[in-house]
């Protein structure tokens, strides 16, 4: 069993866009064609939707993409993390935390990842000891140095936040009082 033809294109074009500047003549060259020879290429659409979300503004685009690739195997668990995030980045995070339920639920998911965006969702919202926790078991399901200390970076940012929040508490109250 070897590769197909749009994986060898598939990773043309990953490849390309992986460089410092990317090259995106070759990384559109390189997709077409993954996507002509095989249209349900999974890793191809996953690549499509991360472009049209980050490069060219068009989430809907994105959404389309990820949603094709769960519609054609709800199993390929590398759709997820990209998916959620990009759902958390365009403010809906009720259908993230659905998506992210969902992939905790797959055998090969990566969990510390997904633990790590659901403590994304919970700062977005403003819980941040609620996220603190959730980092806290990313780190449980971590098995590498590099994502454990980007956890542990989130963590001491969070806290940052936690403090201001706060110090911010405080003014309130204190504004209140005086009044």
């Amino acid at each position: 069993m070897g590769l197909t033809v749009a994986d060898c294109y598939y990773l043309k074009a990953k490849a390309a866009a992986n460089d410092y500047c990317g090259d995106w003549n070759e990384v559109c060259e390189a997709l077409n064609y993954a996507l002509s020879y095989d249209d349900a290429h999974c890793a191809s659409l996953c690549l499509l939707g991360e472009i049209y979300a980050k490069h060219l503004a068009m989430p809907e685009n994105a959404f389309a993409c990820f949603d094709r690739v769960i519609a054609i195997d709800a199993h390929y668990v590398e759709v997820y993390p990209v998916y959620i995030k990009y759902l958390i980045w365009n403010a809906n995070t009720v259908k993230a935390k659905t998506v992210l339920d969902f992939a905790k639920t797959l055998a090969a998911s990566d969990m510390a990842e997904l633990y790590g965006l659901q403590a994304h969702i919970a700062e977005v919202k403003g819980k941040y000891k609620t996220s603190l926790k959730h980092l806290k078991t990313a780190k449980l399901h971590c098995y590498n140095d590099y994502f454990f200390d980007v956890i542990e970076g989130e963590q001491e940012r969070i806290q940052k936040k936690l403090k201001l929040d706060k110090k911010r508490s405080k003014q309130k109250i204190s504004k209140k009082k005086k009044k």
